[in-house]
């Protein structure tokens, strides 16, 4: 209190703008680089007695200090004295001996507490505990008592009606990306942000999109026994429900079936029924000896991405595709009694659109951003001879439509049980009869937009923990985004208001990004990816994204290794918002996820639940694939059913969502409060609170499996078993290597974040930076191989056979699998090419796991 008296009297008295540095030398240079000022709002000037180097600020310590409210807190530093700059000559003596007097009382006190947290925003969870006038030397310790609060307080604060009145005016309208629609929801996002207190800025980029001629519906037709051609489809649902349903399903535009990037033209042929399409699909047909030359392929939805039975078909010569969704995998039961509008599965005049694009992002600017600046080195023509985009057209159905199809097919029965469905219909390959499809589309350039609302950090404003969630939809969108962006919004005023009322900030930045374009192919996300790369690679720390919540039961992730341990934490954290599962017992969201989903990455560990790895599907993509950024993607769904049926249909309707989905919108708050819990840990930890440990756990059980596949297929005696063995054993000495660096930083890491060690900033430093770039020393810049150069991340990858699902090592496995194919068919040259490919793969994978053993080395950390 002695102290406190002492400054509160110095900077009363002496209300001018001056210095003591830790040599007591005397400063009153209001240019000098190495301090700053704080603000005397009392005297509408600066002036305070004390004052840090400015490149050496720890947290806390920027504050604005009243002259009477100096106040204890957590930090302590050293100070010296105030003394005036302007002493009028006739007051020199007699002042000289109070300076004198004050001067001896700081140097027997030496320091001052001063308020971690007097202006807004700038308090952090972080306690100060040496006596060191080295700022950056100075130990520190995880204020686990601040952290907590603040997490109870966001808890705490969702409301539930906020989010359905969020879904409600984000649902009023079909908002595809590009149209004036969209554009509307993302000015009010913006401005909604603002409203908030958010820095907002949008990015905008004039990109390649497909629509429908909504005025002339795709249609399917057949010929009859009179040679007329006879309607099958009309390419177009049917409103159902009662009146406030229908009314939400009024847009005509919401009843065309219709697919992005389709080829506009028509196709006349026989059918061919395909199954799921997958790539073992085809194969099956293609040892029956069924050919698709010159044919229409029917398949349904499943297994794989609709781009990929697409490309696959027309490489087998396929004239046109119709997918459509089978009742065996939309239907409960296969009992119509469950449909929409009496339940939420999917109805027979259902039908899900969704993108053909096989790449990411803008197609014509191919790993640049689509500004104004940009020159489109790729054109429609090439695109589609390349199969990014399809050559043939392409028309989603339902059910309604399929079985009429099916019924005219004359040819061999289905002979493998799997293919067949669940329609009251026989199922065959092949017809004798002849169908047309006519499919009515056009490609043009229209213009997104981004918005990106930020919080800057109090302490680490140049790291970033991003929020995602994309804001286009194929009609009204009311489950696939809208949940998970009505979420975001509420939890970006939660965030906000409790800033504001705690006076607390976290450390690092907070970035909610509300990402365009999404359904066309990740194409917004992409652009900003692109055009930020640079920055992002030195400042991200993770994004966690939520595309949806289409249940109310348990979470469905994937995520990177590094995060397992985050999202844990914050589901055990988090109340299940079913009423079912309390009676049960499981009362939190970690109860129930590990109770459904019990088999975690890691053998042998069952504190994680199931986690998948990350492929594609949604923006988190190339963040991860591109610039090795850990992400994570989060879901809520239903168990042990999953009911999310009406997927891309017209039926994502509010009305649905407040019927079927979530009643009570319990579910999207507990979804806010997880992933806001998730975000405030990676943003306000000391460390940032990455495993290290489950990363090396994971890669060297993932190397094991990966050996046993490429023996299984043959690899290991086509390279040679000793040159084999070798590669191997350099690999699996490395991941020794690597976990054995693991485990010493990870060690560190849990006794730093759970408040039993101190450390110092320099050394949080040393930690943050290390963990920040562990993740980027599995990207390889020219791309895993040069046929996939837009995919940089040796470990986790999209499938070549299947962008939806994620495969580890893609950049051997896939050349493996296509060594098999070449050498199968008698390839040579194309077996020798892959072979090499695979060699190179190796290399490739082991300098990775070298560079991260020498990102994670601690030399210098205790000097």
């Amino acid at each position: 209190m002695l102290t406190r008296r002492i400054a509160s009297r110095l900077t009363t008295r002496f209300p001018k703008t001056g210095w003591v540095d830790e040599h007591k030398q005397f400063y009153d240079d209001p240019d000098d680089p190495r301090w700053h000022l704080l603000e005397r709002p009392d005297y509408g000037t600066t002036g305070i007695a004390y004052s840090l180097p400015k490149d050496n600020r720890i947290a806390g310590h920027r504050a604005k200090v009243k002259s009477t409210e100096l106040s204890l807190n957590e930090s302590r530093i050293s100070v010296g004295c105030l003394v005036p700059l302007l002493i009028s000559a006739v007051f020199v003596l007699s002042l000289a001996a109070v300076v004198l007097l004050i001067v001896v009382v700081v140097l027997s006190t030496k320091y001052v507490r001063i308020p971690q947290f007097v202006d807004n925003n700038r308090s952090t969870g972080v306690q100060a505990i040496a006596k060191n006038n080295k700022p950056f030397s100075q130990a520190m310790r995880q204020n686990l008592q601040q952290q907590a609060n603040v997490s109870i307080q966001l808890m705490s604060s969702f409301r539930p009606l906020n989010i359905r009145d969020n879904i409600r005016w984000l649902s009023e309208k079909v908002h595809v990306a590009g149209t004036p629609e969209n554009a509307a929801i993302m000015l009010r996002l913006s401005e909604q942000y603002r409203s908030y207190g958010y820095e907002v800025k949008t990015y905008d980029y004039n990109v390649l999109l497909s629509y429908p001629v909504y005025e002339r519906p795709n249609q399917i037709d057949f010929i009859d026994d009179s040679g007329n051609w006879v309607e099958v489809s009309n390419g177009l649902g049917e409103r159902l429900g009662p009146e406030e349903a229908k009314r939400q399903q009024s847009d005509p535009r919401g009843l065309v079936y219709w697919t992005a990037y389709s080829q506009n033209g028509t196709a006349e042929g026989l059918v061919v029924y395909a199954n799921y399409g997958t790539f073992e699909d085809y194969l099956q047909l293609d040892k029956l000896g069924v050919s698709l030359n010159g044919k229409i392929v029917l398949c349904r939805y499943g297994a794989v991405f609709r781009g990929d039975k697409v490309q696959m078909a027309e490489d087998r010569g396929a004239i046109g595709v119709i997918i459509y969704s089978d009742p065996f995998d939309y239907v409960k039961d296969n009992n119509d009694n469950e449909t929409f509008p009496e339940r939420i599965w999917m109805p027979p005049s259902g039908a899900q659109r969704g993108t053909l694009l096989k790449t990411d992002g803008d197609p014509e600017t191919p790993f640049l951003p689509s500004k104004h600046y940009a020159y489109r080195s790729e054109q429609e023509q090439q695109l589609r001879n390349t199969h990014i985009m399809p050559n043939v057209p392409v028309m989603p159905i339902g059910y309604r439509d399929a079985i009429k199809v099916m019924q005219k097919l004359d040819g061999p029965t289905i002979p493998w049980s799997n293919w067949k469905g669940g329609m009251n219909t026989t199922y065959r390959l092949t017809g004798s009869r002849r169908f047309r499809l006519s499919v009515h589309a056009i490609t043009t350039r229209r213009t997104i937009t981004n918005v990106i609302a930020t919080m800057r950090g109090a302490e680490e404003p140049d790291r970033y923990v991003l929020f995602g969630n994309h804001v286009d939809a194929w009609v009204q969108g009311a489950i696939d985004p809208n949940s998970g962006t009505a979420t975001l919004l509420e939890m970006a005023r939660v965030l906000a208001n409790i800033s504001h009322e705690l006076g607390w900030r976290p450390r690092r930045t907070i970035m909610f990004c509300q990402w365009d374009a999404e359904e066309f192919g990740l194409i917004g996300s992409s652009e900003w990816v692109e055009e930020l790369m640079k920055p992002l690679q030195q400042r991200a720390v993770a994004l966690i994204n939520v595309d949806n919540i289409n249940g109310n039961t348990t979470l469905s992730v994937k995520a990177v290794p590094l995060l397992y341990r985050a999202i844990v934490d914050a589901a055990a954290k988090t109340p299940t918002p079913s009423a079912t599962e309390q009676l049960a017992g499981r009362l939190t969201i970690l109860d129930s996820w590990r109770f459904y989903d019990p088999k975690g990455p890691v053998s042998g560990d069952k504190s994680i639940p199931g986690i998948n790895i990350p492929g594609s599907g949604s923006d988190f993509q190339r963040f991860i694939s591109y610039l090795g950024v850990p992400i994570a993607d989060i879901k809520f769904e239903c168990a042990p059913i999953y009911s999310y049926m009406v997927y891309h249909s017209m039926y994502e309707i509010p009305w649905t969502v407040e019927n079927f989905v979530d009643k009570d919108f319990a579910a999207m708050r507990a979804v806010g409060r997880l992933w806001l819990e998730l975000g405030r840990n990676l943003a306000d930890s000391v460390i940032i609170p990455f495993n290290v440990l489950d990363y090396s756990l994971l890669l060297d059980e993932s190397l094991s499996k990966m050996g046993q596949q490429l023996e299984h297929v043959g690899v290991q005696n086509a390279i040679g078993k000793n040159v084999y063995t070798t590669m191997m054993g350099n690999l699996k000495d490395a991941m020794r290597r690597f976990q054995s660096a693991a485990e010493t930083i990870q060690h560190i890491i849990h006794s730093v974040n759970r408040g039993q060690e101190a450390i110092t900033l320099r050394q949080a430093e040393m930690l943050n930076n290390r963990l920040q770039n562990l993740e980027r020393a599995f990207i390889f810049e020219q791309g895993i191989y040069p046929e996939r150069a837009q995919y940089r991340h040796l470990v986790f990858t999209t499938s070549e056979h299947n962008d939806y699902g994620g495969v580890l090592f893609a950049g051997i496995m896939d050349p493996a699998i296509r060594w098999r194919n070449a050498f199968t068919h008698g390839d040579l040259n194309g077996a020798s090419h892959w072979l090499e490919t695979i060699k190179i793969g190796f290399t490739k994978l082991q300098y990775a796991i070298e560079s991260g053993i020498l990102i994670l080395n601690l030399q210098g950390f205790y000097d």
